[in-house]
């Protein structure tokens, strides 16, 4: 009898570590639960409108180049705020438990191929690792870019501050790291699909419009203010607009 309540433990305690299959055990049905804050979700659409610009006005120059220049002064600005408010902002949005959450990565691989939906509370481990790294490539893209020597009669606010060799180094920089962005913007784009025709898990329409996700166990997310989300990006426009204003030699 001891044998047989340890194995049945023993089933229960994996079946808990992941939510797909404690919705197979017959564990309760999913609940909606606010996850996604307003500035996770505006940064969200910031990246997006931004990176189309910056493709539109360099890869198929169909705006001005004068536009892939400001477009990515803004974009830097989306992109440092995202990452600060990784670190001081709500729950859903910290690095810490997306960081955590790769340890998971080689159980939860297979349950791509499964058509039931895993209704993850936030970023599951394969959102972690393609969100993390989005971030470090569009910041790696934004900050070479400052110092291209030039982009037609424009130039990066802090070409001249560095020498000749080294603003070719960012601009080759530049150039490289935009298609390990895009071939990760698709994967992203064609992930999201994925879940939402084969798993009928819509993981587009909470990040773009409501911020709730159906899941089937979560606690109940920290929020952080609206202040202190204002109060990050009044700091990240400060180093932004000191970049730009303060960077070229007159």
């Amino acid at each position: 009898m001891k044998t047989n309540r340890r194995r049945k433990q023993s089933r229960s305690g994996k079946q808990g570590s992941n939510p797909a299959m404690k919705q197979a055990a017959g564990q309760p049905a999913p609940r909606s639960l606010p996850v996604w804050d307003l500035p996770t979700r505006l940064s969200h659409w910031g990246i997006v409108v931004l990176l189309l610009v910056q493709v539109m006005s360099s890869q198929f120059s169909l705006l001005p180049v004068a536009w892939h220049l400001w477009g990515g002064y803004l974009l830097l600005l989306v992109v440092l705020f995202r990452i600060v408010w990784g670190l001081v902002g709500s729950d859903s949005a910290r690095f810490s438990p997306m960081i955590a959450s790769l340890r998971g990565l080689p159980d939860y691989l297979p349950l791509l191929f499964s058509r039931r939906p895993t209704l993850w509370a936030g970023h599951n481990p394969v959102g972690s690792l393609s969100s993390l790294l989005l971030l470090l490539l569009l910041l790696v893209s934004c900050i070479s870019g400052l110092f291209i020597e030039t982009w037609a009669d424009d130039r990066g606010p802090l070409a001249e501050r560095v020498s000749r060799d080294t603003g070719l180094l960012m601009a080759d920089m530049h150039s490289l790291v935009r298609w390990p962005l895009y071939l990760l913007v698709v994967i992203h784009v064609a992930a999201v699909l994925g879940y939402l025709l084969f798993k009928r898990e819509d993981r587009i329409t909470p990040i773009f419009v409501h911020g709730r996700l159906q899941v089937i166990e979560g606690r109940e997310l920290k929020v952080e203010s609206a202040r202190r989300a204002f109060l990050v990006l009044v700091i990240c426009l400060a180093v932004v607009v000191s970049v730009v204003v303060l960077g070229p030699v007159y």
